[in-house]
């Protein structure tokens, strides 16, 4: 499994490659301002891998997925502190998921990506 990436005049487009593999829909987060593009490459690396294990182990592809400083480190090598678990929603758009807020966040989708990024890499801030 891998992440690729382009600029495209919205913003960055990343997306995972190899899910489709195991009969899976790819995950992709597009409009991204660049300098989130390396947080969110490894939110989505580990995002495939949860949604790899979550199917293997339920079936169905879910609504939702959390995950934890563990899976993180587990995924990417990457030590992340200052939280316990997050939940992404995942929402079908064309032929791949989205990464999209859970339910009860307020803000806008680009706030939450903002938000989730600098929460798991403090260094996403500029």
């Amino acid at each position: 499994m891998s992440i690729t990436g382009r600029e495209e005049p919205a913003g960055l487009t990343l997306r995972t490659s190899g899910l489709s593999a195991r009969g899976l829909p790819e995950i992709a987060v597009t409009g991204l301002p660049p300098y989130l593009g390396r947080a969110w490459a490894r939110i989505l690396a580990v995002l495939a891998v949860r949604l790899a294990a979550a199917v293997r182990s339920g079936g169905e592809v879910p609504s939702t997925l959390a995950f934890t400083p563990g899976d993180l480190r587990d995924v990417v090598g990457e030590r992340s502190t200052g939280w316990s678990e997050t939940v992404v929603g995942l929402r079908r758009d064309g032929e791949h998921l989205a990464p999209v807020p859970p339910e009860d966040f307020g803000g806008t989708l680009d706030q939450w990506r903002l938000d989730l990024a600098v929460r798991l890499f403090p260094a996403a801030r500029s």
